[in-house]
């Protein structure tokens, strides 16, 4: 008898991790029809990026534009300028006149676009309303890796009224964090597939380093 309450003490625990384990369906709706719009609609948005290592006071910041379409983005900075067209990464930097060619791997998109951070961890992750971030303007959802990786803990805000992406943090097991701002959020505008593309003839005498 005793053997039997604690086989049945048992499985009630893992179907109750189970249950907690599922994701909130509302606050993935949110997340699906984000990405969703980013798929179907061109976006250009300014942004700002603060880098916070663990035991340093004094973040790091950067700030710059980025416009999407699809899987495609250009990134402009005052240090750097990268575009990428769906395989092909470009990345400019003035100071020495240089341009890298790679083709990155999804890990190194994530870096930069936050669309990818997004598609790529979406069915990696427990989706749900964060129960310590709250706001009246923005929904607040917390991912959290199903399976131990380098970043512990995505958090998510996303505009109630027009649904635009407003920020990300990433949070990561060594202790430092990523925090992406958006700002001018602008949907649907109009671009064509060739501003994607590094043109050689905007920046001649550029060295072109291909590392692909």
């Amino acid at each position: 008898m005793i053997k039997k309450i604690s086989c049945s003490l048992v499985v009630l625990f893992f179907s109750m991790q189970l249950l907690n384990a599922q994701n909130n369906p509302q606050a993935e709706k949110i997340l699906t029809d984000l990405l969703t719009a980013a798929k179907t609609n061109a976006i250009k948005t300014s942004f700002k990026l603060t880098l916070r290592e663990k035991n340093d006071s004094q973040p790091q910041s950067t700030s710059g534009t980025l416009t999407l379409k699809g899987n495609k983005f250009v990134l402009e900075m005052e240090a750097m300028k990268s575009w990428f067209d769906g395989k092909t990464q470009w990345s400019y930097v003035p100071q020495n006149n240089e341009v890298s060619v790679t083709e990155p791997t999804e890990k190194e998109l994530s870096e930069t676009n936050p669309m990818a951070i997004l598609s790529g961890f979406k069915s990696k992750c427990i989706i749900r309303f964060s129960s310590k971030i709250k706001s009246e303007q923005n929904y607040c959802i917390e991912m959290t890796p199903k399976i131990k990786n380098d970043i512990s803990n995505i958090e998510v805000q996303v505009n109630k009224s027009t649904g635009n992406l407003f920020s990300i943090k990433l949070k990561n097991k060594n202790g430092s964090t990523s925090l992406l701002t958006l700002s001018n959020f602008q949907k649907g505008i109009n671009v064509t597939d060739n501003i994607f593309i590094f043109n050689t003839a905007k920046y001649k005498g550029a060295t072109i380093n291909d590392l692909r």
